[in-house]
């Protein structure tokens, strides 16, 4: 499957983050991601993403992983090509929904997600749904260049941005200090 275009966007109504994948064949392929799996999954394509340009770096150097040994020049690299790798994708570009009919069946929930770094430099991604009768799991597999990984991390990060998950909700002095929409002082807060 070739990746045409990403989009990930928070669904208050959902309370979920609704991942959109549209091929260069024209399908749209749907995916929900919980609270729980994209807040262990940001930090994880955090990880790999740094690994993947930097094995670009070492390529590129063609010094197969002499390039950098200093931990923080691997990070001074990784940064750099983060950045350029963010000035080339288009966030401007609005995400072209797909008729209904190219619509692969109904958004898979996301149970489980597998990343593996392939030898062309590209990383897999395995996207796993089990909340299904037992043998009937879902799986949706894509591999992403550099640049789409930063595009699909910025994607990510400005959902879990909007969705406020990550506000520290499980932090006493951080409740404290959001303002409460009510008025109320000492009104108890829910997460869910």
């Amino acid at each position: 499957m070739k990746i045409h275009q990403l989009n990930v966007q928070y669904l208050p109504e959902q309370d979920r983050l609704l991942a959109r994948v549209n091929t260069t064949t024209g399908l749209e392929f749907r995916l929900w991601f919980t609270r729980r799996l994209s807040l262990g999954l940001l930090p994880l394509l955090r990880k790999v993403s740094s690994d993947q340009l930097l094995r670009a770096q070492d390529v590129e150097a063609g010094e197969s992983g002499m390039a950098a040994k200093d931990p923080k020049i691997q990070e001074f690299l990784a940064e750099f090509k983060k950045e350029r790798a963010m000035q080339q994708a288009d966030f401007k570009t609005p995400y072209k929904a797909p008729a209904p009919e190219a619509i692969v069946d109904e958004p898979m929930l996301t149970s489980e997600v597998q990343v593996k770094p392939l030898a062309n430099g590209q990383v897999e991604m395995a996207f796993i749904a089990k909340a299904l009768p037992p043998g009937k799991s879902r799986e949706l597999k894509m591999a992403l260049d550099a640049k789409m990984m930063q595009g699909l991390l910025h994607l990510l990060d400005k959902s879990l941005r909007d969705s406020q998950w990550s506000l520290g909700a499980f932090s006493e002095i951080d409740n404290e200090a959001l303002p409460d929409p009510t008025g109320v002082p000492n009104r108890p807060q829910y997460l869910n």
